[in-house]
């Protein structure tokens, strides 16, 4: 970071504005503050810590308390501050808490801090980044520059009094520092990694530990031995009920197709039973059958002669139809005749006005004799119109200029008083883009946390409902876990009762070897003995519970996480916001919406401004060749009005010489025109009616004809009907009906006589097919007799109860056989993953115990790392306190290891020349410590830069502590800087020590008076 221009008002003993120009004291100056004690040096250095960070240099100060006493009440405090990092320049400016004037009315109000932060672009105003929220610029410049206010402190600037700070934090303070210097967090990211890694596989390994546990548990054994024991024991009872299973099974197989045998005789029974009954019912629907017959013979006889009747219809048809036609023509014929001789009266009428033709052409030769005077008075009238409107539009465009000039004049008055008006309105604009950016923000920052609120009731109530769940599972795993204990007791006391039935007197018991047994144990009559299945599934009943139980949990967890962040974000949002926070959200909107529609209008006013400009000079430049437009106009009709005069002579010469009708050309062609439209129409007339007589003519010969031809037509078919009405009558008669209603009611459409045909034939072949299988069936059922199925059944159901017994009997060998094959192969994985394990946490353990520090020296990854960056700016220091010191102190890395937990690596000694030994820094005297604070922040500086990543620092700020050096090393300390200053880095110095005002080329003075302070840059 490096400062470029510092503007402050009203700010500590500064009463007025002051603007401090850094650019003027050259491109990497070092140069000296210099004025007065209490003129407000270090001033300037609060102003710049304040722009930047919101406090002074020291933190000793309020932000209100920054107000000068001299300062006029109208004039607020403020510090801007332009400053470069890198290719960028950036602008912040910053308003402590302090009283103003009431913008209306008397009295003072509080005026809230605001801060503002620009990219300056190139643009005139820069691109806003933070609009008003103090926080949100504080933050974002500690983002840019890499610094907070502390490490800004100890690194870029050395505050009176505070410069042995960095030299005497501990290891857990410069840890702090340096890392945030040479962003060496990647390191801390790694250290913790390691730490989660090995946390979780810690964890792993604990977990298959219980595991293991929990395989043995479940199968009711104490040890893998045990389970290899009773594998070994129940082989033999496996392969011996194996054979006996299959013994009863042969057995129970045989049964089964004794009763599939008998079944399929039986079934063969009761089909003949079947069949011989469908057979009967078929029998009797033999007359229906026969009655359907004798209707579909009756059909196809009536087919026979259906051709005869239908051609009879036909042509009885085809009479009516011809009748009909011969109407028809007989009445157009008479039509015909009557046109025909409307037509030879037309033609009459024609020839008697078309002798009217002949005159008519002699008036026509008459009229076309003008045409020639008639041309050059129009000619002679065109060129008077054209003179009477050049005349017009000569007086026309001086009138129109004149009032267009008049116009003008007006509209420059008016466009005068609309620039004046909007430019006074555009005073507040720049005010109003920053007030829209601040309320823009506010609003979006106000809808994220009415968003957030809102989620946080969802969140509520989810977390209510998962906790109730949680609760639910949780009583559902206690009964159910209690109930597996019940239920594995009473097993337990079961298998007892069972053991107990197999004792007998003098023999030793399996349990405990004794050879008396006086109570035995007694199963209760009234309860069923448990079964190993039953408390299995009880056991997985338990386990899936106590599953559900702990997902349920997590959920419950997990919705209490997300509950928690959402309060952590809404606290952040209602920090940031302060007193926003609880206004309505509305009211922010509608507060916004004014302010845009503020800052639109006056966009909107502003382009209109910029128009009236262009405007206003486009109409004075009109104005100004209007004079010598208006002159030339005045000429211009003067010489048109003789022409005019001239053009009306020659046009009443010419109207003289034709007669009044026809002076006008139009006039004349419209009396030739009619002229010829009415011989041109006598004639068509005529032609007309002659096409039109011959066209009737032709009509009444074609209707003639057709007549004729038609009474011809009703002759032969008068003959065709006769024969076919003969044919049909002799048919009918020769047939089995009795008349024509019995030959239609015998009628039948050829799909139902289809139908009517499948019908009978299917009845047919149905009888047939029963008549034979019924005496199949007869045949091989002879000698047989129904099978005992009571009997047949009963004698299954023994085999296969006696096979169910054994087979469940070699289940449960086979299933707890399984259940421990499946358990040592459980077993041998989980030894295997777990040996796995521990050898990962061999590697992630001892990796994040090394780099966590919890070994050797204590030192962790990254203070191993900064302990080498601070052998290297120790290495530079050191060059720099040994040239100043005249060769005695070195500055070294303590690498003891601290007392009890306190962190090391980072502690520092000095090496004293005069002694051969090292020793605390905190022993060195006040000008010692200056020199060694100063050749800590130089090299600090060196090296930062010199590494890739790391944070520019090319500014130093140095206030006092020259005084208390000898004459000698104030000229080193001089030099070191001057050699510093020569590798690109700004210094400024804030001191009274005579000598360095004497030295130093660049300063800053600063002049103090009663009324308050000003600055003076001198440059000599």
């Amino acid at each position: 970071m490096k400062p470029v221009k510092l503007t402050i008002q009203a700010f500590g003993p500064f009463a007025g504005n002051e603007s401090i120009d850094f650019g003027l004291l050259g491109p990497n100056p070092l140069f000296l503050i210099n004025g007065p004690t209490g003129s407000g040096k270090s001033s300037i250095l609060d102003a710049i810590c304040f722009a930047l960070y919101g406090q002074s240099t020291g933190a000793e100060r309020e932000p209100s308390q920054m107000r000068c006493d001299h300062a006029d009440i109208n004039m607020l405090t403020e510090a801007i501050l332009d400053f470069n990092l890198g290719t960028e320049n950036y602008r912040i400016r910053r308003i402590p808490v302090q009283e103003r004037p009431k913008s209306k009315g008397e009295g003072t109000t509080t005026q809230q801090a605001e801060a503002q932060l620009w990219q300056l672009d190139g643009t005139d105003e820069g691109k806003l980044i933070v609009a008003k929220s103090v926080t949100d610029a504080t933050n974002e410049v500690k983002r840019l520059i890499g610094l907070d206010v502390e490490q800004f402190r100890q690194v870029m600037l050395l505050p009176q009094g505070k410069f042995r700070e960095l030299l005497m934090a501990d290891s857990k303070e410069r840890e702090q520092i340096f890392g945030q210097l040479f962003r060496t967090g990647i390191y801390k990211r790694i250290e913790e990694a390691l730490k989660n890694q090995a946390a979780g596989i810690r964890q792993e390994v604990e977990r298959h530990r219980n595991q293991i546990k929990g395989i043995l548990h479940g199968a009711e054994m104490a040890s893998e031995a045990e389970v290899d024991e009773v594998l070994e024991a129940l082989q033999p009872e496996l392969v011996a009920a194996s054979e006996e299973k299959e013994q009863a099974n042969q057995k129970m197989l045989q049964a089964a197709r004794v009763r599939d045998q008998a079944q399929a005789l039986k079934q063969r029974f009761d089909n003949l039973d079947t069949k011989q009954k469908a057979l009967s019912d078929k029998a009797a629907q033999k007359p229906e059958v026969d009655k359907l017959q004798h209707r579909l013979d009756s059909a196809l006889q009536a087919e026979k002669i259906r051709h005869l009747y239908d051609n009879y219809r036909a042509k009885t048809k085809e009479k009516a139809k011809l009748f009909e036609q011969i109407q028809a023509c007989q009445t157009a014929l008479q039509l015909a005749a009557a046109n025909e001789l409307e037509a030879k009266q037309s033609v009459d009428a024609a020839k008697q006005a078309y002798a009217e033709v002949e005159a008519l052409k002699h008036k026509r030769i008459e009229l076309q004799q003008y045409r020639d005077r008639i041309a050059e008075l129009a000619e002679a009238r065109v060129t008077l119109q054209n003179r009477q409107k050049e005349l017009t539009a000569a007086r026309k465009a001086f009138d129109a200029r004149k009032l267009e000039q008049q116009a003008l004049i007006n509209e420059l008055a008016d466009k005068d008083k609309a620039f004046v008006e909007i430019s006074r309105e555009l005073e507040s604009l720049a005010t109003m883009r920053i007030e829209w950016e601040a309320q823009r923000r506010n609003l979006q920052q106000r809808q994220q946390l009415e968003d957030l609120r809102n989620e946080q009731t969802r969140l509520r109530h989810n977390e209510s409902k998962l906790a109730a769940a949680f609760e639910t599972q949780k009583a559902a795993y206690d009964a159910l876990e209690k109930e597996a204990r019940q239920i594995e007791l009473h097993w337990h006391l079961g298998q007892a009762a069972l053991l107990a039935e197999a004792l007998q007197g003098g023999q030793p018991c399996p349990v405990c070897g004794s050879i008396e047994h006086p109570k035995p144990a007694v199963a209760a009559n009234d309860e069923a003995l448990v079964t190993k299945h039953q408390v299995d599934q009880a056991r997985a009943d338990e386990n899936q519970a106590r599953n559900l139980m702990q997902n349920a949990k997590e959920k419950w967890d997990a919705a209490l996480n997300e509950l928690a962040v959402n309060r952590k974000d809404i606290e952040q949002l209602e920090r940031q916001l302060e007193q926003l926070a609880e206004q309505p959200l509305q009211a922010l909107v509608d507060t916004f919406a004014n302010v845009s529609e503020t800052v639109d209008r006056l966009v909107e006013r502003q382009a209109q401004q910029k128009t009236l400009g262009a405007r206003i000079d486009t109409i004075k430049g009109l104005l100004s060749s209007m004079i010598e437009t208006l002159a030339e106009l005045e000429t211009k009709a003067a010489s048109v009005n003789e022409q005019f005069i001239q053009a009306r002579s020659n046009s009443e010469q010419l109207e003289k010489l034709i007669p009044e009708d026809y002076r006008e050309p139009k006039a004349l062609e419209q009396a030739l025109s009619q002229l010829n439209r009415r011989i041109t129409a006598l004639s068509d007339a005529l032609t007309q009616a002659e096409a039109d007589y011959a066209a009737k003519h032709s009509e009444l010969d074609k209707a003639s004809s057709k007549l004729e031809a038609l009474q011809q037509q009703r002759e032969t078919l008068e003959s065709q009907y006769s024969e076919a009405e003969a044919q049909w009558r002799d048919a009918l008669a020769r047939s089995a009906f009795a008349d024509a209603d019995a030959f239609h009611s015998a009628l039948m459409a050829d799909p139902e006589q289809h139908s009517l045909k499948a019908e009978i034939e299917a009845y047919r072949d149905e009888l047939v097919g029963l008549q034979e299988v019924v005496k199949q069936l007869q045949a091989d059922l002879a000698g047989h007799a129904p099978p005992d199925m009571q009997a047949i059944e009963g004698q299954l159901t023994e085999q296969t109860a006696r096979y169910r017994k054994v087979e469940e009997s070699w289940r449960k060998l086979e299933e707890r056989v399984n259940q421990l094959v499946r358990v040592k192969d459980k077993l041998t994985q989980a030894r295997v993953t777990q040996a796995e394990l521990e050898a990962r946490y061999e590697v992630y353990g001892t990796l994040s115990d090394v780099a966590n520090g919890q070994t050797g020296d204590k030192i962790s990854l990254q203070r191993f790392v900064l302990s080498v960056l601070l052998d290297d700016v120790l290495i530079q220091a050191s060059e720099r306190l040994t040239l100043m010191s005249k060769g005695r102190y070195r500055l070294v890395r303590k690498e003891d290891r601290a007392k009890g937990n306190k962190a090391s690596g980072l502690e520092m000694e000095v090496e004293d020349a005069y002694t051969g030994k090292n020793r605390p820094v905190a022993t060195l005297s006040g000008g010692e410590s200056f020199m060694a604070a100063l050749a800590l922040a130089l090299g600090l500086s060196d090296v930062v830069q010199s590494y890739a990543g790391g944070i520019k620092l090319d500014t130093l700020f140095i206030d006092e502590g020259f005084g208390s050096l000898d004459p000698e090393s104030l000229d080193l300390a001089i030099r070191t800087l001057i050699d510093l200053q020569a590798s690109g880095r700004m210094i400024g110095i804030i001191s009274h020590v005579t000598e360095l005002k004497e030295q130093m080329a660049l300063r800053l003075d600063v002049i103090g008076s009663r009324t308050g302070s000003s600055v003076r840059t001198i440059t000599i």
